[in-house]
């Protein structure tokens, strides 16, 4: 899903760290949401600045000019040039500032200039008449932002591709506070379906209703995970025990390679490791989120204890070894080696993509983080 910000959304939060903002950009990131602004709202969010700037700006020339007396200088405050530093300094830093939360910015699209006159002319939405005038071009350019991103229709029913948040519903709405029947008309012109862009009004009431809920239904998941190891269908337990199988250990093991720059190798006096047994996992951490396709991806950090003999040549037992209390099953395995028994500790990130509701693991993947041998 694609939620689309207008200006009234952020209207005067210019450093984005307002609550509301921060909410949606923590809650996308776990719901599987794309935040997307388009550049004209940035660039109305700088003209904005510029504009609150000015308003304020009589005050500080006044200072600007008593220091610069009390200085004994003769240089003219320059007024235009001190706000077109300050305003550049604050596109840079708003762009930074968007990129630092995720949110995409959605290009000027290419649009066909007369198409526009003429729904201006016919004052179709997002244009209005005021006092024998007709307003609303910025609106209609993020209008055809928002078309931009939408997708063709692919089959007769679909989910709506695309939230459109914005206060502004005089220009975007209809009658019910819906997308406006003009705009619905040019999403089934351009071959979209025509509830594939949902128009949100009223943001605190999307919160309470939609983020607020489907956050604690991932807290929920969460939570049974945690205080009983399973959801529905889905057994941690035999998850990660599926994943991390005796035959997975004993390939992983005995391909490391110690020059290499993987994390997980033994120790380099450890050779030719021979994996016995695979002890029950310990779940360390766990995470739940949504992806933008709406299934679940579950993160889990785990442990488990590996037994195993393995080989250590004399002279590096008694140069690095020594001083690790191996246990030494035969000290003269042969001439050269001698035979010695260890537990060591795996550690690894998985994750299971799953249906929605957890009824179905669809992928899985195990990335080992570190092999330390207990005791060592």
């Amino acid at each position: 899903m694609k939620l689309v910000i207008d200006t009234n959304i952020i209207h005067e939060d210019f450093h984005l760290y307002g609550p509301r903002i921060t909410k949606l950009c923590s809650a996308a990131e776990k719901l599987g949401y794309n935040l997307m602004i388009p550049d004209v709202v940035v660039d109305e969010m700088v003209n904005h600045y510029r504009q609150e700037l000015l308003k304020n700006f009589s005050g500080y020339a006044r200072i600007e000019k008593l220091v610069a007396r009390t200085r004994g200088s003769e240089d003219i405050f320059d007024k235009d040039k001190f706000i077109r530093e300050k305003v550049h300094e604050y596109e840079i830093f708003l762009k930074q500032r968007l990129g630092n939360l995720g949110i995409k910015t959605i290009a000027y699209p290419k649009i066909d200039i007369k198409e526009l006159v003429s729904k201006e002319l016919k004052v179709k939405k997002p244009f209005k008449e005021i006092k024998e005038s007709v307003i609303g071009y910025r609106d209609a350019l993020i209008w055809e932002c928002v078309k931009s991103i939408c997708q063709p229709q692919q089959t007769l029913i679909e989910d709506p591709q695309i939230e459109f948040l914005t206060e502004n519903f005089k220009d975007f709405a209809g009658a019910e506070k819906t997308l406006h029947p003009d705009l619905v008309e040019e999403l089934i012109n351009a071959s979209c379906a025509s509830n594939c862009v949902t128009l949100i009004t009223d943001v605190n009431k999307y919160f309470e209703t939609k983020i607020d809920t489907e956050l604690e239904e991932l807290e929920q998941i969460k939570e049974a995970l945690i205080n009983t190891g399973k959801f529905n269908r889905f057994d941690i337990m035999e998850e990660i025990k599926g994943a991390l199988t005796l035959d997975y250990v004993k390939d992983l093991l005995n391909n490391s390679d110690f020059d290499s720059e993987l994390s997980y190798y033994l120790p380099g006096y450890v050779e030719d490791p021979s994996i016995s047994y695979v002890d029950s996992p310990f779940v360390d951490n766990i995470s739940v989120r949504r992806l933008t396709d709406q299934n679940v991806l579950i993160e889990i950090q785990a442990s488990v204890l590996v037994d195993m003999d393995f080989l250590v040549y004399k002279p590096d037992y008694y140069t690095y070894a020594e001083d690790k209390k191996l246990l030494i099953l035969e000290e003269d395995w042969n001439d050269y080696y001698m035979l010695c028994e260890g537990t060591a500790k795996l550690s690894a990130n998985l994750t299971f993509r799953t249906t929605p509701k957890l009824g179905k693991v669809l992928s899985a993947n195990v990335q080992i983080k570190e092999t330390v041998i207990e005791g060592l």
